[in-house]
Order: structure tokens, then sequence, then C-alpha cells
């Protein structure tokens, strides 16, 4: 037998021996070509999808109506100039952010013109894997670091056009990985690859730690969610003035009582079945 037909033979030995490796409710097989990227073959079982992301549990409803939306608003605030790098961040945690990143996300996902990358930047509490019902094994920090190539890490949804990127293994410091070189280059390449592609960063809040300071200068804009009756007014105060001099596209207002709704803000919309009001609004940065 030659060299070349043991190496074959060898070759579909180790192939029959590899198993596909589960991850939540995604198969990861052999990658596929999506858009110039090689995007691992996967599909969100909507079934273990968390029930506040309406725009895939209840895409007819009033509360993904108001996130469609707040698509509207983002794409008239950034299609002219084609600002397509956006953080989602709060003042503290537990304030709606990573909810609001991914409806938005896969609301423009579901938009005709364009496609989607979701990355969890928050390396410390990742959760956007969580709501989707998946596990959170490999992805951003372990590129950053080195371990894994980009390809390797993309998660084809079937949502709409909506790719995912995890934010991986744990690192022990994520505020050095999200202002590294790397981090840098990987906004300036997904913002240059392609034009009609968002990339939408669910980052850490503002107020508890600093990782999302770096990111705040790499991306065109940043949405900061304030929960209203939990987002006291030094806080948001606080958040604002730690973003200065970035693009602030807006405020997300988030999780107003229904009572209050409709006694003070009757122009916020009606936010889920709790009786929830939600309104995206611009503001001006001082």
């Amino acid at each position: 037998m030659s060299r070349i037909e043991k190496a074959l033979e060898k070759a579909v030995e180790i192939r029959k021996s590899v198993k596909e490796v589960s991850v939540g409710t995604v198969t990861r097989d052999q990658p596929v070509s999506f858009k110039g990227f090689q995007v691992s073959e996967a599909a969100v079982n909507t079934d273990m999808v968390d029930k506040h992301i309406v725009c895939i549990t209840d895409s007819h409803s009033a509360a993904a109506e108001q996130y469609k939306k707040l698509r509207a608003k983002i794409l008239k605030a950034t299609t002219k100039n084609f600002q397509n790098t956006i953080m989602i961040t709060s003042a503290d945690m537990g304030e709606g952010k990573t909810v609001t990143a991914i409806n938005l996300a896969v609301a423009l996902a579901n938009e005709i013109d364009h496609s989607v990358l979701l990355i969890d930047a928050d390396l410390k509490r990742p959760s956007v894997h969580k709501y989707l019902g998946l596990e959170n094994i490999y992805g951003l920090s372990d590129y950053l670091m080195g371990r894994a190539s980009l390809p390797d890490l993309l998660i084809k949804t079937g949502i709409g056009k909506l790719v995912l990127l995890p934010a991986g293994s744990c690192p022990e410091n994520p505020t050095e990985l999200l202002s590294s070189d790397n981090m840098r280059g990987l906004v300036h390449d997904m913002k240059h690859r392609y034009k009609d592609r968002y990339i939408i960063f669910d980052s850490p809040p503002i107020l508890v730690t600093s990782d999302s300071l770096s990111l705040s200068s790499y991306v065109d804009g940043v949405v900061l969610v304030i929960q209203a009756a939990r987002t006291t007014h030094k806080a948001a105060t606080s958040a604002l003035s730690q973003l200065n001099g970035s693009n602030i596209l807006g405020v997300v207002f988030n999780n107003v009582p229904s009572y209050q709704a409709k006694n003070l803000y009757p122009y916020y919309y009606l936010y889920g079945n709790e009786g929830y009001y939600q309104k995206s609004k611009n503001i001006q940065q001082k």
C-alpha cells in the first residue's frame, strides 16, 4: 500500500471516529459558508428561547412591534453614513440591556436589506446564550486569546439573517481583552467587511465595570438602556457622563409600569403582557 493510500485510509478512519458535538440546542457540524465567513450550521430551538425575546417567541405582539419601531429609529439614525457597529449597555445590572440587544438584533435580522452579527461582549456575566436556549462554550474570549479562529465560533441561528458570536469561556482579564488590539481589529473588520451587516454588541453595564469604556470608543454608536423605578437619576447621569465622547444614538426607557405610563407618560409604548411600556428616546449629548 502506497503512502498516499495509507494517508487516505487514515483520514477516513479519523473522520468516522469524529462525532458531532452537541452544544445546547445547537449541533456544530461541518462549517458552511455564510457571506464569506465559515459559520457552523446550527439552529436555535424556538421552544427553548426565553419569553422576553418577543421578536422570536411572539413576533406579532405589541411588544415585538415596539422593537420594530426601535429598529426603524436605529436605521434612520445610522443608514446615511452606515454606522453599523452598535453597543447596547445600561447603567447597572438587570435593566434589560441583553433583552434589548437580542430583540433589536432579531428585528434587524428579519429586515429584508440587512444581515446581523450579535456579539456577547459581556465576558464577566454573559447571558445572550441563556436567552436563546444555548450553552456558552466557545466564543469571543477564545478568539481574543488566540485559542480559536473566528469562523469556528460563529453560530448561524436560523432566525432571519442572524449570526451569533457567544461570549466564550470566562477569562481572567476581560477588561484587557476588550481593550486589546485584537478587539479593535475585530470591530474594524466586522464594520468594513460587508456594507449590509449590522453588528450589535451586548456589553457590560457602564457603572459596574470599565469593560465597556474601551468598546464604546470602537463602535459607531451606543444605546443606553434605563429601567423605570430602578435606574436612579444619579446613575443615569453618571453613565452618560462616562460615555462622554461616544456617539449616543438614544436611550431605551424600559419597564415603565402601565399605571405610570397612562398617568404620566401616555406616549410610551406597550411592552409585553405584564403591562410594561418602552420607548426609544433620542437625547442630546452634553
